[in-house]
């Protein structure tokens, strides 16, 4: 399994245009990788997680073309999650050189409820629709989808994070929620994982409801570890960073270091 990082911010990016804080003002200074633009994983070329606003510039900065991906996991409907507007500019009429598959859309209620709400059209998209709610599973294409009930999106309630399997690893995607509810735990019972990804968007700010800080973070670690999910030969990566909440690229990764996890900067490849 490979993934590809193609934005590794929360829902302002790093830097924020509208501030002025020490993160944002480094960022603008140094670039690198203290830019983070809005959050968006690539697997194995073919399955993409999330469509938020920044993914087409993600794709020209990083080189990467998307048109062998047909299937698209989305997490929940903050916009810097998904973004109708992206799903639309798939259709026909923008790539007249180009074939594409038919795209599986794997989401909740709220995020087709936009979706429609937008305007958008499934033929012309070229998607198939999966509806989902938490909790479920479901086979696309090569990979079997379990999805969990995120502590995130609260007012709504269809938030979710995955668990992906490939055949060949299997990842617990686990980005935009707080401290795991014991239901969701007991989902997680019994699974032995290859690589975690997990938020850490409140780093160093006092403890959320629908985010994670450092010691959350550590605490989700070691709750994984103690039921088995975590071993030592998983590999775990930290994103989804706000500019509000996380120190430049070099000392976050430090600090993600500490806690025996890799920081993911826009642009990483981890194969595991």
């Amino acid at each position: 399994m490979k993934l590809t990082f193609l934005g590794t911010g929360a829902a302002e990016g790093i830097p924020s245009p509208f501030c002025d804080c020490p993160t944002c003002e480094y960022a603008r200074a140094h670039g690198g990788r203290n830019i983070r633009k809005r959050q968006s994983v690539l697997l194995n070329n073919d399955l993409l997680i999330d469509l938020g606003p920044d993914i087409f510039a993600s794709c020209a900065q990083l080189s990467l073309s998307l048109c062998e991906v047909n299937q698209l996991l989305v997490t929940h409907s903050h916009s810097d999650h998904f973004e109708p507007t992206n799903l639309m500019l798939r259709a026909k009429a923008y790539r007249l050189s180009t074939e594409l598959p038919e795209m599986t859309v794997v989401a909740g209620p709220s995020v087709w409820a936009l979706w429609d709400a937008s305007g958008g059209s499934d033929q012309q998209a070229g998607i198939k629709r999966r509806p989902i709610l938490p909790n479920r599973a479901v086979q696309v294409g090569g990979y079997s989808v379990r999805s969990l009930e995120a502590a995130h999106h609260s007012s709504i309630g269809d938030a979710m994070n995955y668990v992906i399997d490939d055949g060949t690893a299997t990842l617990l995607y686990a980005s935009d929620s707080g401290l795991y509810s014991d239901e969701t735990w007991q989902q997680l019972e019994g699974l032995q994982l290859d690589a975690v990804v997990l938020e850490g968007t409140i780093w160093s700010r006092p403890p959320g409801k629908e985010h994670l800080n450092e010691d959350d973070f550590r605490s989700m670690l070691e709750r994984m570890r103690e039921i088995g999910a975590v071993t030592e030969r998983t590999v775990v990566i930290a994103t989804h960073f706000s500019h509000q909440g996380s120190a430049p690229h070099e000392e976050q990764d430090e600090r993600v270091r500490k806690l025996g996890g890799i920081c993911a900067y826009d642009g990483l490849t981890v194969a595991f």
